[in-house]
């Protein structure tokens, strides 16, 4: 029986096999190959582990843990969304609004996720707003009215009064479980990945 020539599974020499299933071409390459094949499946247990660990670490997480995972997603896409749009209450453009920490803009909600959580991921609900009238708006009195009768009356212009009212009215309860809000991440994080290619 003829054995064809090959080439060696670690130093790639060409070699003539003298058995069928030889991979090396001697016993030096036969240590080493070997040595890192034990390697190789170090590491493959070693992954495993820790997709293990990671799976487990992120079965143990609190609902609050995936609705801040959510809701970060989520405001991301809402200002990716409006990024052309000037600031939804005062109507300032990025070259007029003051720079804040954290950047120039927060995802302002008309309806505030404490008088209306039901609405935290209703996208008509929520539009890019600057940092100062968003953070500030519930500093003091006086200016919480501005911003707030400012936002309405703009968001009256963009939408129209029947997606105000609307969004002024009852709405049912959410009680969002986590399956739900990797959901609402998961679609979040692609739709946001979508408008950042396309700017």
């Amino acid at each position: 029986m003829v054995i064809k020539p090959k080439r060696c599974a670690y130093c790639r020499k060409i070699f003539e096999p003298t058995l069928p299933g030889a991979k090396v071409c001697r016993p030096e390459c036969a240590a080493a190959y070997a040595e890192k094949a034990r390697i190789k499946s170090e590491k493959t247990t070693q992954t495993a582990q820790n997709r293990d660990l990671k799976a487990a670490k992120l079965a143990i997480k609190p609902l609050s843990y995936w609705r801040v995972r959510a809701t970060t997603a989520f405001n991301k896409f809402i200002r990716l969304r409006d990024h052309d749009q000037p600031c939804i209450s005062c109507g300032k453009t990025a070259f007029e609004v003051e720079w804040q920490p954290g950047g120039l803009w927060d995802c302002g909600h008309f309806m505030s996720v404490g008088h209306a959580p039901e609405l935290r991921f209703e996208e008509k609900n929520a539009y890019k707003q600057c940092k100062k009238c968003n953070g500030g708006s519930g500093r003091y009195a006086k200016k919480n009215k501005t911003v707030a009768d400012s936002y309405e009356e703009n968001l009256r212009k963009l939408k129209g009064d029947e997606i105000v009212d609307w969004l002024k009215g009852s709405h049912e309860p959410k009680h969002y479980k986590i399956p739900d809000l990797q959901e609402i991440e998961a679609k979040y994080a692609k739709l946001a990945r979508e408008l950042k290619k396309e700017l």
